[in-house]
């Protein structure tokens, strides 16, 4: 806060460079002060009088007005701010505040760890395995169901495939251009269902919840002729379902059959 004693002893012994002024929060004004006295000095040495000393009869007005204020009236024109602002929370808190509870950490998934680590050696199977066991601690996973998705892509098995695609989205997975683009899911893309299965809003149309266990064990559905796949991949790439590398990848493997 300003004290105007501070101020108007400020206002007599420097007023005319407009120290006061400044303490008051007036900037402007004492801008005026300074540079009024610089250029009245640069006068009085050229007319050879004492046209500096406006100045300073000015300051000694400011100086007795500030004085001569009361109280009240100089903390409505220079305090105010300072009046008005709200106390500091810290003022306003206890001393000793009690800590916050801790958040009890998420049980750790070791079989998630181990299914990951096994699909990026291309051990799809015992991905399977690992993830199937870690749904056992956490079946609302979404990540650990799309990876079972991609296992069973990758191991050209579509219904359970599909069923948990259809499971990772109910539990929250939302990247759905990594569903149009992974790599895992090159099989399932091409599958004559996957654009139903999009249109529907990525909702497996057949299977119930209750059929879980079915889809984790079924055995694949027997497969068309080399020919007939051949040329559905042919298709699939020309409508941009499929890259060029993901077909000539997935060409080599019906080949190699």
């Amino acid at each position: 806060m300003k004290n105007k004693t501070t101020a108007g002893i400020y206002a007599l012994l420097f007023g005319p460079i407009g120290l006061h002024r400044f303490y008051l929060g007036e900037r402007k004004l004492g801008k005026f002060y300074l540079i009024a006295t610089i250029l009245l000095f640069m006068f009085s040495i050229r007319v050879d009088g004492p046209v500096v000393m406006i100045m300073g009869i000015v300051s000694f007005i400011d100086a007795v007005l500030l004085f001569s204020m009361g109280q009240e009236e100089f903390n409505e024109k220079y305090n105010q701010r300072y009046l008005n602002r709200p106390r500091q929370v810290a003022e306003a808190a206890p001393r000793y505040q009690a800590k916050p509870a801790a958040v009890p950490a998420e049980t750790p998934n070791p079989w998630k760890a181990a299914g990951i680590e096994k699909f990026k050696d291309y051990d799809y199977d015992g991905a399977l395995e690992d993830f199937k066991k870690s749904l056992t601690i956490k079946y609302d996973d979404p990540a650990v169901h799309f990876n079972l998705a991609c296992c069973y892509s990758l191991n050209e098995r579509p219904d359970p495939a599909f069923f948990h695609l259809t499971k990772a989205v109910h539990f929250g997975f939302v990247d759905f251009d990594k569903i149009e683009r992974h790599e895992g899911l090159a099989y399932l893309r091409t599958q004559p269902e996957f654009r139903d299965f999009v249109k529907k809003g990525y909702q497996l149309h057949s299977a119930q919840p209750e059929q879980a266990p079915d889809l984790l064990t079924q055995t694949p559905t027997a497969k068309p002729s080399l020919l007939d796949q051949i040329k559905r991949l042919s298709d699939l790439r020309e409508q941009g379902i499929l890259t060029e590398e993901e077909y000539k990848g997935m060409k080599e493997h019906v080949l190699r059959g």
